[in-house]
């Protein structure tokens, strides 16, 4: 009886140590994966730079008259380089947020204000697809608590999804109204829509919807997962509600700040 305690003893910390070792060993890979992600992001960032510059000099005609095949040329460079910069971008703020380096400047934030600044930073390209936006806001708004850039971002992510999956002519409506201690914000397309089968892993990293229509949309299936990520790091909440070929609309809530920084 007494070896046998003993074997279960030593079996036991033999297993113990073995799940320490696969711990540690997961650990240090994926701190050599935050690494690598982060080497690779700063190190992309400077050529896509040149790239963009120098594309934006050409277009601009400023190194001499380009043809209407050139221009053509440029503006398709011009839209990849601006996508894998998205990408990027994407990509480093995950891996600060998982590796729990990122920062947020907390303070009273006008919702408002941040959508009309993200609304006209989209505002050509809703006019290159004939596309019409409404926004619904009900006065006087109270401010909300949250870190203003990434406020803008989160939206950036939204607006720019519901301009990708709405058709050339189709229309986007967007609401705020306080309820209950929190500001709601809706964003609402008449778009494809998303199938059921999707709807499940819509804020899952690289996820993409496997219809061949929205397939043909060009994305990497970081932006919606990073709002979600960065809606959660301000204590917001992000849903939505979709119906194929209905369109789709995507909810967001934030806390309002405390009256005395209001």
């Amino acid at each position: 009886m007494p070896s046998s305690i003993e074997e279960l003893t030593q079996a036991l910390a033999e297993e113990r140590q073995a799940r320490q070792e696969a711990e540690r060993r997961a650990a240090e890979a994926e701190h050599h994966r935050q690494e690598f992600v982060s080497l690779v992001a700063h190190e992309l960032r400077v050529p896509m730079t040149s790239i963009k510059g120098y594309t934006d000099l050409l277009i601009r005609g400023m190194m001499g008259p380009v043809s209407e095949a050139q221009m053509g040329f440029l503006r398709v460079i011009k839209s990849n380089v601006e996508r894998m910069s998205a990408m990027v971008t994407a990509l480093s703020d995950i891996n600060k947020i998982e590796s729990g380096r990122m920062n947020l400047s907390m303070a009273a934030v006008s919702l408002d204000e941040v959508l009309q600044e993200a609304i006209q930073g989209i505002r050509s390209k809703l006019d290159e697809k004939q596309q019409q936006i409404t926004v619904k806001v009900a006065e006087p708004l109270p401010a909300v608590q949250g870190d203003a850039s990434r406020l803008r971002q989160i939206l950036d992510a939204i607006l720019n999804n519901a301009h990708l999956y709405t058709p050339q002519g189709g229309h986007i409506l967007v609401q705020i109204q306080a309820e209950a201690e929190r500001l709601h914000l809706s964003i609402q397309d008449d778009g494809f829509g998303i199938v059921p089968e999707a709807q499940p892993h819509i804020f899952e990293k690289f996820f993409r919807a496997p219809d061949e229509e929205t397939r043909q949309i060009p994305g990497n299936g970081l932006a919606l997962h990073l709002a979600k990520l960065l809606t959660e790091m301000q204590h917001g909440r992000i849903w939505f509600e979709s119906e194929r070929a209905q369109g789709s609309t995507f909810h967001l809530s934030f806390p309002l700040a405390p009256q005395e920084e209001a």
